[in-house]
């Protein structure tokens, strides 16, 4: 098994490390790994990596069971199907992909079921895009008043895909602009491998970072 996911892990460690220092706040690292064999997921919690998103709900159970270790906190970071709900909240403790009340309601009530609260982000549209999932940022206010009436759902943060076409910082600079004003939420989550040094700028404090570690998918 080659070794450079472990150097370009390292490495955006240090850079992260810097940022803290200079601006004093936590900055929080996911990294996506998804397609990605589970031994690597392993050799990177022995360097104190916790947090790893995944897409795909069926690909992560069998890294979840095969790696069955509860110092790992798994984040879903992939589309939601109504019918894959019940698994979703059973395997993860993160969703950041909440974008609609009927998928709330079904998610709390299986939390419920299963005597557990579920970390969630609301996922912003944040630049209109037909084919990306999440609410337009004028809707973000009556979808978070249904989920923070929820027993068992903890709504966290709001998370965005800005558009690849495009700089990022116009968007980053809105989703900034949208958590300022709610105090209630602790998570800023976006900046992805290409744009996390941007979104760090913008206040990001949680990092999905996937191909600058491991490289491009095949």
């Amino acid at each position: 098994m080659r070794l450079d996911y472990i150097e370009n892990y390292k490495s955006i460690i240090e850079i992260i490390n810097e940022h803290k220092k200079v601006n004093n706040r936590d900055i929080r690292l996911i990294v996506v790994s998804k397609t990605q064999d589970y031994k690597k997921i392993v050799e990177l919690e022995k360097l104190g990596q916790r947090d790893f998103g995944e897409n795909y709900l069926d690909e992560a159970r069998e890294k979840i069971i095969q790696i069955n270790n509860p110092n790992i906190v798994w984040h879903y970071i992939g589309s939601i199907q109504s019918n894959k709900i019940k698994k979703i909240s059973e395997n993860f403790s993160w969703i950041h992909t909440v974008s609609s009340g009927k998928h709330a309601h079904k998610i709390n009530d299986v939390c419920s079921k299963l005597d557990k609260v579920m970390n969630i982000c609301i996922q912003i549209n944040i630049d209109n895009e037909e084919t990306k999932g999440g609410v337009d940022i004028k809707e973000y206010n009556n979808l978070s008043l249904i989920v923070r009436n929820m027993k068992n759902i903890r709504l966290r943060g709001i998370m965005a895909i800005p558009k690849v076409s495009q700089p990022s910082v116009e968007s980053f600079a809105k989703m900034k602009d949208l958590y300022d004003r709610h105090q209630y939420l602790d998570t800023l989550s976006m900046g992805m491998s290409k744009d996390y040094m941007s979104a760090i700028e913008y206040n990001a404090n949680m990092l999905r970072i996937g191909q600058q570690i491991f490289g491009k998918r095949t």
